[in-house]
């Protein structure tokens, strides 16, 4: 008979998981530029964001060592409909992510929300339609417009 990890040591396990994904992307982020003219660089919010992770992480694994054994609940897996759907997600954006160099940002971001809501979540009317058209447009406009990040263009100029 198989033992059923716990609360406990399932929230171990990720901490450690995260900690040590953010050690990993602190050293990719040394490899941009921190500061370029007194000004945060590219690396700047990576190094920032990496920080944060490996210090929750090890929040996370110190907290849960220091809980009571008795006071964790039995991790469940999750159901195989919780898994596809949480797989399948993790696979449209990672489909996006691939989609931006071809696409551009605008159209790809329009093909990933709208898989997301359509597909994935079955939704339909008037505020899945919106939510298609408006999540893309008003991304481009915060990143491309106001804070100037250059954003790949694709075939349309998008």
């Amino acid at each position: 008979m198989r033992r059923q990890a716990t609360l406990r040591e399932a929230d171990v396990f990720s901490g450690a998981v995260i900690a040590l994904f953010g050690v990993f992307m602190f050293f990719q982020s040394l490899q941009l530029s921190f500061f370029i003219e007194e000004v945060p660089g590219p690396g700047f919010f990576p190094a920032l964001v990496a920080i944060a992770l490996v210090l929750l992480g090890l929040w996370l694994v110190a907290t849960r060592l220091r809980a009571a054994r008795d006071t964790a609940d039995g991790f469940k897996l999750p159901s195989r409909r919780q898994a596809t759907r949480a797989l399948s997600l993790w696979a449209i954006v990672l489909a996006g992510a691939l989609l931006v160099g071809p696409l551009g940002f605008l159209l790809a971001m329009f093909v990933l929300v709208g898989v997301i809501l359509f597909v994935l979540e079955g939704r339909r009317g008037l505020g899945a339609v919106l939510t298609t058209v408006l999540i893309p447009i008003l991304s481009w406009l915060l990143f491309a417009q106001l804070l100037q990040v250059p954003l790949p263009a694709g075939p349309f100029g998008s």
